[in-house]
Order: structure tokens, then sequence, then C-alpha cells
């Protein structure tokens, strides 16, 4: 066989011989070049479990939602975690203030400020403080508890009449923000028809405000006219419309202001891979949820198993 083999070979000219061996070697290279490359460079497997979409999820969200340049609460590369807790304005540190929120800047003139017998003795003493935006102001302001100011609950308004401000000539009727409709939302100076839709259509979409500073995060409501309509709003009424965690779908869940479409996909996903919620705070769980958004959108979650 193999001198039949070689008789054959010998048949053809010199040149085709050598053609025949240069096409055998191409062959064996093509042959031997995925397993030496396999070898040289391993394939990395990539596991798409359901987990692994949590997570591309989350990171996806978090870009989204974040200015450019601001660090997440709780990333590695954070020095300091943003969070929310009571405070003396009188007594914290520097570290505290930071993790407030506030930039080295305002946190150096609050504590010079206080370092040359500066005291703050209501919680308004704070908006005075050069460099503090109003909108942070007005996140802090429910944290404050200066010692020795004593909070006491006026319920004068059940007895009394509501209140009347002169504006350019008219009056302007105090008005209660969860219940007013668009027509007493016009009464406000510089809130027209557009802005007054808005604000009850993002009452609607919310269901119900339980802070006041709420309005003043309705879309093209400036924060100057929303600092001249707040001494006119009133909050007496609290009655909030909440979404169970465990039977609101993921479009009703995406409807909310507070939720949107992103973190709505990550609650269903999350309850599909780990069970129903037992209670509100199973929220934390995701990655997603920090404390800080967790207090924004309790307000607005339950489980079936939950108080109302």
């Amino acid at each position: 066989m193999k001198q039949t083999l070689w008789k054959a070979f010998n048949s053809f000219s010199r040149k085709e011989r050598q053609g025949i061996l240069v096409l055998l070697l191409l062959i064996g290279v093509c042959v031997a070049t995925p397993a030496l490359w396999e070898r040289c460079f391993p394939p990395s497997i990539e596991v798409y479990s359901s987990d692994s979409i949590l997570l591309a999820e989350v990171a996806e969200f978090r870009n989204a939602l974040l200015p450019r340049g601001k660090v997440f609460p709780g990333d590695d590369s954070s020095s300091i975690h943003i969070r929310r807790f009571t405070f003396d304005p009188n007594t914290i540190g520097a570290t505290e203030w930071m993790a407030l929120g506030l930039n080295k800047r305002v946190t150096g003139h609050i504590l010079r400020y206080i370092e040359k017998g500066g005291r703050f003795r209501r919680n308004e003493d704070l908006q005075k403080i050069y460099g503090l935006s109003a909108d942070l102001y007005s996140e802090l302001q429910p944290f404050i508890r200066i010692k020795g100011q004593q909070h006491v609950r006026d319920t004068s308004w059940r007895n009394a009449q509501r209140k009347e401000y002169p504006y350019y000539g008219r009056k302007i009727t105090e008005l209660e923000v969860n219940t007013a409709d668009s027509a007493q939302w016009e009464s406000l100076p510089g809130i027209g028809p557009v802005l007054a839709a808005r604000i009850v259509r993002f009452r609607e979409r919310l269901g119900g405000f339980y802070s006041i500073r709420q309005i003043g995060e309705t879309y093209g409501l400036a924060d100057s006219t929303f600092n001249k309509i707040q001494p006119y709003l009133q909050l007496r009424k609290v009655s909030l419309k909440k979404l169970d965690l465990n039977l609101t779908d993921e479009k009703s869940l995406a409807q909310h202001p507070y939720i949107r479409y992103k973190l709505a996909r990550l609650i269903v996903l999350y309850r599909s891979n780990h069970g129903p919620f037992d209670r509100p705070e199973g929220l934390l769980g995701i990655p997603l949820v920090d404390d800080s958004i967790y207090r924004k959108i309790e307000h607005y979650i339950k489980t079936e198993n939950s108080p109302l």
C-alpha cells in the first residue's frame, strides 16, 4: 500500500509534488490552529444567570439616574456615604455634615460659624449659611433636631379660618395640597394653567403628597416660583395610595414617578428570583436601593401582609 502511494506520488512532476506537499502543510495548519488557539487563549464562558442580568440592570439604572461626576452613595469609589439621619447642627462635625451631602466649602462655612460663637437656634437659621442650596435644606429640614428647641404641633388651624394673603391687589387663600384642584393652584402667584395641571397630574401619579417640598419636584416648576408659593401651601390631610410590591405588575410600578421603568423591572426580576417580599423593607435587598432612595419610596409601597 505504501509502495503504491509512493509510486503514485513519484508519478507527478517535481513542481506537482511540491504543490501537494504545500497543500498538505496548509491543511495541517488549518486543522491544528483552533486547538492551539484554545490552548493559548482559553475562551471566557459567561453565565447569564438572572442575578447577572439584575446586576447589569442595576449598573445601567445607576448611571442613568445620577448626575455626571456624582458618586453614588455606597460605591467603592465613595469615601463618604451620603445618608439621612437626625442631627443637631450645633454639635455635629465635618464628617457628619459631608455625610448629609454638604461639600467641603459649605461645611467649612458652618464650622467657622460655630467656632466664632455662632449658634443655630431654629431650623430656618441653617438657610443663612452661604452656599447651602434651598433644595438640600428642604431635604435636611425634617431631620434637624436642635437641643432645647420645643417641637410643638400647631393645631389651632382646626378652629381658625383659613388665612388670606394680599398679592398685587387681590387676596390669596391658603390651599390644601392634596385636595386642591387646578383652579385653586392657578390662584397662586406664578402658577398658570399648564403648571397647575402638571402639579395635579404629578400628585395623582405619586398617589398623594406626604411633604410640601415634593411639589417643588414638579416638572417645569422653577425654584423661585416654588419659594414664592410655599407660604400658601398647607398639608393637613395625608392619605397616600400605595402599591403592593408583590401584586403590582411591572407596567403599573413603572408609572410611579419615584420608581420608573428601570427600577420596576428590577423589582419584578428580584421577586421572581427570591420570592415575594415579606415586608416593604425587603426592597433594600435590591443593590440599587440604598437607605436614602428607600426613604423616598417607602411612603408609597406595601406588601400584602403589611399595614396600609
